[in-house]
């Protein structure tokens, strides 16, 4: 996995931002707070029958207020070419969020994709997540500034969720 993270195709065609761009340093002992909640956040990576098809990462989110308090979470996911538009995504994110809700305070988790890479239809939405619009030509790549779409998911709505959830089941996936 850690020569994929060095790979511009594994980040292609949505997260590649040329040669030089530090992307996420590669996963061993020396990645302090792999898959442990700190104030800084961690990653962890995504697993399918004992396979690294991927990684998740969350990070403190935008400061809102002026205070820590005011700060949710922002959650970050690579899923490898070759295990693209296989679940694993979905299934990643919804873990990641149920992680965060039952082991921190936040109230909010958000996360921005391409506007190229966002679902078209607005039923389709990343882990239960709501679409909040759209962060207009908001990160270069490819030479020009591109659109970015931002999703969230509010305490609330998970909670609701996980009330209506059937036994054993994740709370996110569930609309």
């Amino acid at each position: 996995m850690a020569e994929r993270l060095r790979d511009a195709e594994t980040w292609q065609p949505n997260n590649w931002f040329g040669f030089g761009y530090t992307q996420v340093p590669p996963f061993g002992p020396q990645s302090p707070g792999l898959g442990v909640i700190s104030p800084d956040g961690g990653r962890m990576r995504v697993v399918n029958d004992r396979i690294t098809v991927g990684q998740v990462s969350w990070f403190p989110g935008y400061d809102y207020g002026g205070s820590p308090r005011h700060r949710g979470w922002g959650i970050g996911l690579l899923i490898l070419p070759e295990h693209r538009r296989t679940r694993a995504a979905s299934s990643a994110l919804t873990l990641l969020i149920d992680y965060l809700f039952l082991t921190t305070t936040a109230h909010r988790v958000e996360a921005t994709t391409s506007a190229t890479a966002a679902p078209r239809s607005p039923l389709a939405t990343p882990a239960g997540m709501s679409r909040e619009g759209t962060l207009r030509r908001a990160q270069w790549r490819d030479g020009c500034w591109n659109d970015v779409a931002i999703y969230s998911i509010l305490r609330e709505e998970w909670e609701q969720r996980r009330a209506m959830a059937p036994p054993g089941t994740s709370p996110s996936a569930h609309r």
